[in-house]
């Protein structure tokens, strides 16, 4: 399904969500104290994130004591940078060089070469210059900018780095500069990843057992499966839609149980995983032992037994989910 980017002040607090995700006090603390204005504001750019698939978010004592960050939402940033007009992406290339320029000084205030102090702070601004010549010119911060490039006064550094600033949160100059694109789901993974995340492969009697919750665990953080009972409808071939299943997954989770020996289907999944992984050299199968163990596994399927495997008896479900979206994470990051 199609979405457009979130505003400015919402990739802001997604920023702060990823890069403070292990740290459990940190939203406490933020929205302790807030005029009822910034929390209002914090609380609705949490419902935008929300409702635009990127994160989950569990709320107590007026403050998100649990957040979940999705797929889509660790990918935002990398979404945007491939879906980024040349406008954004040199607007956001000055502002990130800036953070690392010290600001220009004058001869007085310090003892040093002042030619090699302020050198890098001049090409900074030199490049502004061509970045505002550019795309600026119908911008209303632009005859501002240019008085500062002209001058150049000991303070231009700094307010430069603010017009840039307030440029990069104008979002109806950004979306003209776009061309008013939006941004699409389907266009980002046709250039990236196969259709579906994971492929759930099992035997039919280990579904009551093992296999609903596991994908209730699953979906629950957002992950796209391929599960029979929710993927197959009626009147499809369904031979033909788990072998599209097979070619379209990213992962498969293959839960290995007595049932699971000897039965057509799950052996041809297997196989076609295997194949996939031997020609890739990538790793592909994420094998569960369901009340069997390593030895049976062995003996039964020789090619799965030097894969690393994780037991039913010693995760449960949620916990099993999470290992995959570390995996999944890893993955993505690798891109």
């Amino acid at each position: 399904m199609p979405y457009e980017r979130v505003s400015a002040e919402a990739e802001d607090v997604l920023k702060q969500i990823i890069d403070h995700e292990h740290d459990s006090k940190y939203w406490e603390e933020r929205f302790e104290g807030l005029s009822n204005k910034d929390d209002i504001i914090l609380r609705g750019c949490f419902k935008e994130l929300q409702d635009n698939g990127l994160i989950k978010a569990q709320w107590a004592d007026n403050f998100p004591y649990l957040i979940a960050v999705l797929k889509d939402g660790y990918m935002y940033e990398k979404h945007l940078e491939e879906e980024s007009s040349p406008f954004e992406k040199k607007l956001q290339e000055l502002l990130k060089r800036s953070e690392n320029i010290k600001a220009p000084i004058n001869a007085a205030s310090i003892d040093v070469n002042i030619d090699d102090y302020n050198q890098p702070a001049e090409e900074w601004m030199n490049d502004v210059k061509i970045f505002k010549d550019k795309f600026l010119k119908t911008h209303p911060l632009e005859k501002r900018m240019e008085s500062l490039l002209f001058h150049r006064p000991l303070g231009a550094y700094k307010e430069l780095i603010a017009c840039l600033k307030s440029i990069s949160k104008d979002e109806d100059f950004i979306n003209e500069m776009r061309g008013n694109k939006t941004l699409s789901v389907p266009a980002y993974k046709a250039k990236s990843l196969p259709e579906y995340d994971v492929f759930i492969s099992h035997a039919n009697k280990d579904k009551l057992d093992i296999v609903e919750d596991l994908y209730k665990s699953l979906d629950h953080l957002g992950v796209n499966i391929f599960y029979d009972k929710e993927e197959i409808e009626w009147g499809d071939n369904w031979k033909d839609r788990i072998i599209q299943g097979t070619e379209k997954s990213e992962f498969a989770i293959i839960v290995i149980s007595n049932n699971f020996f000897g039965r057509e289907w799950t052996e041809i999944e297997l196989k076609n995983f295997l194949n996939r992984q031997n020609r890739s050299g990538q790793k592909i199968i994420l094998p569960i032992l369901h009340k069997i163990t390593v030895e049976q596994l062995g003996e039964k399927y020789p090619a799965v037994a030097d894969i690393q495997t994780i037991s039913s008896e010693k995760y449960s479900c949620d916990q099993i989910a999470l290992l995959f979206a570390k995996q999944f994470i890893k993955r993505l990051k690798s891109i």
